[in-house]
């Protein structure tokens, strides 16, 4: 048998491209850079273990255009496409090139392929999805007064009418704390099951970044989270331990995405960062007709996030950063509806080059209400979220509610006056939780006048649950 030429091996490996040559026996799908599927190599359950880094990567990237398997390393499981085709597909060297050649319209030689495919492997149902008790969430929601996010949010230096409601904003997002201090950040699906929750820790008021996030700790997730010990050594279960992330798929909504079914007609604003989807919803205030919810991140923002919204019908504005603009509007040119689209005349009129080139619409709220007095460049737009005199007329109280039935013009305007005289956090938080109370009144000042009406007039009576 003649001896394959080392031009022709060289030209064989140059134009093999591992995604292709896998992808031929394996599915795969995106994670992030990479590419991840069952593993052939041992019985697989779990969709992560295999990871396969493209050919697309960057020259010099480490393992570009390889494969290999976090169960199967110890094994020295991992190498190139001619090695994948040798060890999954029991393939001679010879007939790895030639099949990678055929694939390539790359002339090998005139040996005929002796490799008779295998039958197609079966490929296992993916594993359920992760649901996360709800009766979880409420003990959660605690800790306004020591979470070092909390207590930023809450010195802002808000409006009368913004301060009012900002308790009531963190509590529709169930924004909690977790026993290290992190903030929880709540992600629940349109139908009001907890999918994940985020933490984050934010830095401490001493610290100059007050306010930010620590990016030098990475995110953590509920579900990750071990066990604890009590004071005589005994093993307290965590989250990790009794819900078994390992053997479900972790699914994340957007952040908000519990109050679509609340606020059915409002319109959906979706940002970057939970942090700017609070902030925005507490500046606006208003979640019947302008609803935020975020992505986690300027890469987060994906098609099968955005196909509720989308099978709703609701009409979207997706919000980027300065500098994610590009990258989000190719992504609503592949959804392809008419109903999303990418906004950007709140940066038009209201950016300023001391905000930055990286800056996001909280940032750019958080200076204006520092500085009340400045006014937003005029865009010819003159509706929507940019346009000052709405904002203004809906913090004025303008488009308060009517009194409640059975309550005068003047008691209403006693408690509303009530109203102006709450601070940061002294409001009664509540007992339940949006998605445990999906009755709840939906304005954020009528629970607030709620709660007042009950301490002035010792008004007990008892809530639903």
């Amino acid at each position: 048998m003649p001896k394959i030429s080392d031009d022709i091996i060289r030209a064989v490996t140059d134009a093999a491209k591992i995604e292709d040559v896998v992808g031929d026996f394996v599915t795969l799908r995106k994670a992030g850079v990479n590419m991840t599927g069952i593993c052939p190599f041992h019985d697989d359950k779990h969709d992560g273990n295999f990871i396969v880094r493209p050919s697309t990567l960057s020259p010099g990237t480490a393992g570009r255009n390889t494969y290999h398997c976090f169960v199967c390393m110890r094994n020295g499981e991992g190498g190139g496409p001619v090695d994948f085709l040798m060890k999954a597909e029991n393939m001679s060297f010879p007939d790895a090139i030639r099949y990678i050649g055929k694939k390539y319209s790359i002339d090998v030689d005139n040996m005929p392929l002796n490799w008779t495919p295998p039958p197609p492997r079966p490929v296992p149902p993916p594993p359920p999805p992760l649901a996360i008790p709800r009766e979880w969430v409420k003990p959660l929601m605690t800790g306004y007064n020591y979470n070092n996010f909390t207590l930023w949010y809450g010195r802002l230096p808000w409006n009368e009418h913004q301060r009012a409601r900002m308790k009531q904003t963190l509590w529709e997002y169930c924004v909690g704390c977790w026993r290290d201090g992190r903030v929880v950040f709540w992600q629940i699906d349109h139908e009001g099951v907890p999918r994940a929750a985020k933490l984050m820790r934010f830095y401490p008021q001493d610290h100059q970044k007050f306010g930010h996030r620590v990016k030098e700790e990475h995110p953590g997730w509920l579900y990750n989270q071990s066990g604890t010990y009590d004071e005589n050594g005994n093993y307290i279960p965590g989250p990790r331990d009794l819900l078994d992330p390992d053997h479900h798929t972790i699914l994340k909504p957007l952040f908000g995405s519990h109050l679509l079914k609340r606020y059915p007609e409002a319109k959906v604003n979706v940002v970057e960062s939970e942090k700017t989807a609070l902030i925005m919803a507490n500046y606006f205030g208003n979640l019947d007709s302008q609803l935020w919810l975020a992505c986690g991140g300027l890469k987060h923002l994906k098609i099968e996030s955005m196909q509720p919204l989308i099978d709703q019908g609701r009409k979207v504005w997706l919000w980027p950063d300065k500098d994610g603009v590009e990258g989000w509007q190719e992504l609503a040119d592949k959804l392809g509806s008419p109903n999303v689209q990418v906004y950007t005349k709140f940066f038009d009129a209201c950016w300023e080059p001391e905000d930055g080139d990286k800056a996001d619409i909280a940032d750019i709220a958080v200076r204006m209400l520092y500085h009340p007095d400045w006014k937003p460049r005029d865009t010819g737009d003159g509706q929507g979220a940019t346009d000052p005199n709405a904002t203004a007329a809906y913090n004025s109280g303008a488009t308060l509610p009517p009194p409640p039935e059975g309550v005068t013009d003047e008691e209403w305007a006693e408690h509303l006056a009530i109203l102006k005289q709450i601070s940061d956090f002294d409001i009664i938080h509540p007992q339940d939780t949006p998605i445990l109370d999906p009755d709840e009144l939906r304005d954020p000042r009528l629970h607030q006048w709620r709660e007042m009406l009950r301490q002035k007039y010792n008004f007990n009576k008892s809530r639903k649950g």
